[in-house]
Order: structure tokens, then sequence, then C-alpha cells
């Protein structure tokens, strides 16, 4: 006996929703790119046709599709923004703590120098120390500056009536710029950094390592040091300040930074513009030449007094208080000697009674 078919197996598959949606977004999609190439095709034959519509036609396109684009575009932009945002943070988060760290390193450098100097100032004044101190003596403008067989000099505004004197250290705001020469009334004549006759004792801020900075009549400065022991050089970017030595300058400075380090000796650019010094301050000699006191002559041979000869057993005679007056204070108290008979004028003693009989 045959069965008849199940209607329900000869009927077509009823599709879903989902199904209707994908074809109908697929069929739009076909829709607006046959439109969008059509247009195209359009844009393209008006443009050979009649240029002039043709671009007429482009800039009212894109009037109209700039909304579009820029909505379309939006969330590209976010993203792109978000990840900016995101890397600044991280940037800022590493920042922060490579700051963190060095803020600590510095503080901890600096609770030892203040450490360090309380130290200093205690045995400075457990030692009664005397610390040599700058004196300003006058202001002046630099000018005139000239150049001739390797002198580098300058013209002061400032002369022996505001106290200039030769030898004093003139001090730009780069640094330092050289010593006074000759002084004239109103007027004074320095030598510059760059002077060929130019001589400045130095030290390497880095290291300490002292030497001269001497004078080229260029531009630069020769930086001549001893070889120094240890595996430390010379490197581009070291600074060089005054030392001290020799009292003319006062210590720390600035004088010169090193550029070319591989240079024998080493070249250094003075950080006071030699052409361009401006206003400058004239000082005194930081470590004046003392003034010595003549000692007090020593006493005449004839004034002094020899005791006589002692005896055997017997205690030696105390010299007088005139020869150790004579001498000075400091002078050592003479021992006793004895004397020869034949030795030259010698204060005798009165000879002693004779003794009664009884």
């Amino acid at each position: 006996m045959n069965r008849m078919p199940n209607a329900s197996r000869l009927r077509p598959a009823r599709r879903t929703s989902f199904a209707r949606r994908d074809s109908n977004l697929a069929l739009l999609g076909a829709l607006f790119a046959g439109v969008v190439i059509a247009f195209a095709l359009l844009m393209l034959l008006i443009q050979r046709v009649n240029p002039e519509l043709g671009g007429r036609m482009r800039g009212a396109t894109a009037d109209a599709l700039s909304p579009v684009i820029s909505v379309a575009m939006a969330p590209v932009d976010g993203v792109r923004r978000l990840g900016a945002l995101i890397g600044e943070h991280l940037d800022v988060v590493e920042t922060n703590r490579k700051l963190t760290a060095d803020l600590k390193a510095a503080q901890r450098r600096a609770a030892e120098t203040e450490r360090l100097a309380a130290e200093l100032d205690r045995m400075e004044a457990l030692l009664s120390l005397k610390r040599p101190e700058r004196r300003l003596v006058a202001s002046a403008v630099a000018s005139a500056v000239s150049a001739a067989a390797g002198q580098r000099q300058a013209i002061l505004s400032a002369g022996l009536s505001d106290g200039v004197r030769p030898r004093m250290p003139v001090i730009a705001s780069g640094g330092l710029a050289g010593r006074v020469t000759d002084v004239g009334r109103q007027a004074a004549r320095m030598m510059l950094l760059t002077d060929a006759d130019s001589r400045v004792p130095v030290k390497v801020l880095r290291t300490g390592w002292t030497g001269l900075a001497v004078g080229t009549g260029g531009t630069l400065l020769d930086f001549q040091f001893d070889i120094a022991s240890g595996s430390d050089k010379i490197r581009v970017g070291d600074r060089l300040v005054t030392s001290g030595d020799g009292g003319l300058f006062p210590p720390g400075i600035p004088v010169a930074v090193i550029i070319d380090a591989e240079a024998n000796p080493p070249r250094a650019r003075p950080l006071a513009n030699p052409t361009g010094l401006g206003t400058v301050m004239i000082e005194a000699p930081w470590l004046p030449p003392p003034s010595f006191v003549a000692a007090a002559p020593a006493a005449p041979e004839a004034d002094r007094v020899v005791p006589p000869a002692a005896k055997p057993g017997s205690e030696p005679v105390a010299q007088g208080a005139a020869a150790p007056a004579a001498r000075g204070a400091t002078a050592p108290r003479p021992q006793a000697t004895t004397a020869p008979q034949a030795a030259a004028p010698v204060a005798q003693l009165p000879a002693p009674a004779p003794a009664t009989a009884r």
C-alpha cells in the first residue's frame, strides 16, 4: 500500500528573519555600490565633456559628503585619540618614576652636602680659618676689542679714579673675561683670555684636574695639564673653572668648556664671549701680595755675654737678661760653655777676696 507523501516535506523551508535581513542588506549594498559607480562614471563623462561643470560638481559632491565622511571617521579618530592618550599616560608614568628616583637621589646628596658643609664650618671655626673674600672695585663697559698679531685686548670705561689697578680680574656675565694690564685716569686696557700671552690657572670641575687655560690668539683656548693617573679622560662638555692658584683669580669662576677632547692639547671655548662682553665687573686680586715686616736685627757680638768656664761639679752660671732681650723673645737660651782664654772680650766676674789668717 503506497503512502501519500507528507505535505510538510513537499513545502519549501521558510526563511528566518535573520536570513531575510542579510539578503536585504546585501541588496542595499549592491544597489549603493551601483549608484556610486554610476555617479563616478557620470562625473568622468561630464569632466571630459565640460571640465568647468565637472569641477563644480566635484566641489558640491565633496561639500555634501564631508558630514558623512566626518561621521564615518569619528570612531576611527576616537580610537586613534584613545591610543595616543594611553601612550601619553604610560610615558607620564615612566617619567614620574624616573623623576621620583632622581628626587630621592638628589635629597640624599643634599643631605650629605649639608652634613659636609656643617662639618666644614665646624672645622673652620675650630681652626679659626681666615678665608679671603672677593671685593668688587668697579663696574665698567668693555668695548673696542682689538685683535692684532695674537693680541686680544679691550678698553674698559673705568680707571684710576675708580680704584682700578693693574692685575685686577675682569669678570663678565658668562664667566672670567681677563685681567687689567694698563690703567689711565678714566679708562683701562684689559687682556682677554684668548690673548696669546694669557695664562689662567684652572681645574676641571668634574675630575678636579688642574692646569692652565692658555690663549691661542684666536677664539679658543688650549687646556694644558699634566697627564693624570687613572682611566678617566677629558670629555667634551667638561667645564673649566678657576682654581685659585697664584692668588690672582678667585676660585670657582667659570672659564671655558671643552669642545675638542681629542686635540693635543684639548681645545676649549670661553664662556664669556670676547667680542660681546658688555658690562663687566672689576674685582680686587683674591690674594693680594703680602707686605712683609723686616725682622729685628740680631744683637752685636760685643754685646753678648759669655759665661766663664764652669768648674767640675759646679752649676753653670746663668746668662744675663740683656742678651735674650737683644735677640728677641723667641731666641733659644744659650747653654753654659767653656770659653777659651784667647776668646774675644769676656765679661769677667770679680776675683774672690783672699782668705784671712786666723
